[in-house]
């Protein structure tokens, strides 16, 4: 059982590396596409990647396509709102704001997800979720000391940034929870995976037609570059980090999953020197190292420490008989 958690743990920090490639990769793309194509053109591609891979599962299974209206329904909420509109959103907040203002908003999605949860999943948070959420936060604070210096809540003209990035935040934090859900309902993760894209991807058609239209020749010469980061996000970023995620949901709540969200600035950073060339800092190092821990605290100890903090109220109604 311990061996099982341990691998979960270790799938929560691959998911989230994965997460993670989606700043510094944008960042190498540029401006060498519009930003509604960066933001949905590797969803569409990940969607014609991985319909064909549902359709083997299924064959394999002996079963067809659950595309009847009371499986799409389930979808249809999921794909709208944690799909499409959170990626419009994420990218008109970005173009809003500043990036260290959006580096802190970001951290507010774990907070969203456990009250989602709370509501969707009566999910209950538990004295060891509280201290890693708090331990977390103090890792994020080591981790993210630039964005904070260089964050600016009290100018006017980014308010509108702020509350639509932080709408786009809250989102994801919908989709995370409610795909907790779809699990409930014996959904497959590729079938999760495929059926929220394909709602999401029928949503963004639009907006590459009239709002930024889409060139498959402007696309193709956007440069070598440009293209391999469109196909890491198609495939990574939106395709394997959430058949990965899914899949650790199947055993752990969805509260516990997400924490390691926190990681992300820590991954972001180190992705930063390495791909980039930034410069790596002691503090970082430390607050990764700390982040790193409370995820293994809610992941893998969590029973093993709630068992430490109740052993007294345990033993005392085996005294009584």
């Amino acid at each position: 059982m311990k061996v099982s958690r341990v691998s979960d743990w270790s799938l929560v920090i691959v998911f989230n590396f994965m997460w993670a490639t989606q700043v510094p990769v944008i960042r190498l793309i540029g401006n060498r596409l519009g930003e509604v194509a960066v933001a949905f053109v590797p969803m569409l591609i990940s969607t014609i990647i991985f319909l064909p891979i549902l359709g083997l599962e299924n064959k394999k299974r002996k079963v067809s396509f659950r595309w009847r209206w009371n499986d799409i329904k389930d979808f249809i909420i999921p794909g709208l709102i944690g799909i499409f509109l959170m990626q419009y959103l994420y990218t008109v907040g970005s173009r809003m704001t500043l990036a260290a203002n959006a580096g802190i908003i970001t951290l507010t999605i774990p907070v969203i997800v456990t009250i989602f949860a709370s509501v969707f999943l009566n999910e209950k948070l538990n004295i060891v979720r509280i201290l890693s959420f708090a331990l977390a936060i103090i890792g994020v604070l080591l981790t993210s000391t630039s964005d904070i210096s260089g964050s600016d809540f009290k100018q006017g003209e980014y308010f509108a940034g702020n509350l639509v990035f932080f709408m786009a935040c809250a989102c994801c934090g919908f989709y995370n929870a409610w795909c907790k859900k779809l699990i409930g309902k014996n959904y497959t993760e590729l079938e999760i995976l495929v059926y929220s894209s394909i709602i999401g991807s029928i949503a963004a058609i639009p907006l590459l037609i009239w709002m930024e239209p889409f060139s498959i020749t402007g696309f193709i010469n956007s440069g070598k570059d440009a293209l391999l980061g469109i196909l890491e996000l198609s495939v990574i970023v939106y395709g394997v980090s959430m058949l990965l995620y899914f899949y650790v949901l199947h055993r752990m709540d969805v509260t516990q999953a997400i924490l390691g969200n926190y990681l992300l600035p820590f991954f972001i950073a180190l992705l930063g020197v390495w791909l980039l060339k930034e410069s790596v800092t002691t503090m970082m190092l430390v607050g990764g190292f700390i982040i790193l821990a409370s995820t293994l605290m809610v992941s893998v100890y969590e029973k093993t420490i709630m068992e430490f903090f109740y052993r007294d109220k345990i033993k005392e109604p085996i005294k009584n008989k």
